[in-house]
Formats: C-alpha cells, structure tokens, sequence
C-alpha cells in the first residue's frame, strides 16, 4: 500500500494515482447528467466552480467553503480536500474544472486586489474581513435555488451515475474518497439484480 503522502503544513493526505474523470457516452465533459443540471443556470464564475466541484466531483458545499487557495496546486491539477478526522482526499481537476478555477481567481483578483482571505471562495463579506472566514454554506443557497435540486441529491445522484456507468467500488472509493461500504452500496444500489455477494470479492 502506498504511504501517505504529505502535503503542505505535514497533513497527511492520500496520494495514490490520482484517477480522472472520464468522458462518458451521452454525458458533457463537466460530467453532469443531460437535463439533470445545467452549468449556465449557475450564474458568476464563482457559483460555476462550486457547481462543478458539487456535481461532477462530489465535494460537499462545506468542503467546497472551506477550500484554501494553498489546498490548490494548479500546476498538476491537484486539489486537496479537507476532511476533519479522516484522511484528506486528493482530487485531480480535468482542463474544463481548471479553467474556472482561472476565471474565478481572476474575478476574485479583480474585485478584491487587496483580500488576504485564505480561503478559494470568498464574497463581499468575507473576502475583506479582519477575521478572514469561510464563506457558509448558505452562501450557496442562490446556486441551489437556480439549478432546482439540494446538494445532497445532486452528490447522491453523482455517485450513483458514476457506479451505473463503471461498477466498480474501488473506482469510486478512488475518484471521490468514499468508504468501501458507501461505495458498494452505490454499486448495488445501481445493479442490484447483479450483485448478490460482495462486488469486491467477485
């Protein structure tokens, strides 16, 4: 089994290869489902960062908050996820996901040049503050009002797609660091007239 690795500040932090997204037959390259959830309902750069990494990566809206611009490394497209009590989880973002994370730095350069917030999601409250917070999570009550579905059902959904498209546990333990038992659950919440034992043991 491969160590942990560590990342900045001797946080232990899962670094095995790092899986991608995949391109899936009938799905868009950001990964959401046809007529489930539409990027351009989700208005600035800010709220289409947050909905890609809620919709295609299966990030919480707390775990999206409390992003830190150092938990972000854009020259390997690697993004840390901090995960109190557990092992942080390691993401790998696709050129699409990138490519808003640009344009939200830009924006957030642009309308705060002076905000040492530490955090990659700040608003008008937060960016300038003397305490420099995280944004809360009804910061993105406006982005889950435009695309019509809470963020739990759109995780939900996000994993269940990803076990009907590939059926294996191990994939999705991987790509959204889940347990082995929420992972099979998926699978054979998605299969289950195939799975009459284990899936990890066939």
């Amino acid at each position: 089994m491969t160590p942990p690795d560590r990342v900045d500040g001797g946080q232990p932090t899962v670094q095995a290869a790092c899986p991608q997204i995949r391109d899936l037959p009938g799905r868009p390259r950001t990964g959401m489902r046809p007529g489930r959830v539409r990027l351009n309902l989700a208005g600035g750069a800010k709220d289409r960062l947050a909905l890609v990494l809620m919709a295609v990566y299966a990030v919480r809206p707390k775990q999206v908050a409390e992003i830190l611009l150092d938990d972000l490394d854009r020259s390997t497209g690697r993004l840390r996820i901090r995960r109190p009590n557990r092992l942080d989880h390691v993401i790998c973002l696709d050129e699409f996901a990138l490519r808003l994370v640009k344009e939200w730095l830009a924006e957030r350069h642009h309308r705060w040049p002076l905000s040492t917030n530490p955090y990659l999601i700040v608003s008008p409250l937060t960016a300038l503050h003397i305490e420099r917070p995280a944004v809360g999570i009804a910061n993105f009550s406006s982005l889950r009002d435009r695309i019509g579905i809470n963020f739990t059902q759109l995780r939900q959904d996000r994993l269940l797609d990803e076990a009907r498209e590939t059926a294996a546990p191990v994939r999705l333990m991987r790509l959204f660091g889940i347990t082995s038992h929420t992972a099979i659950h998926y699978v054979r919440t998605a299969y289950s007239e195939r799975f009459t034992i284990d899936p990890t043991q066939a």
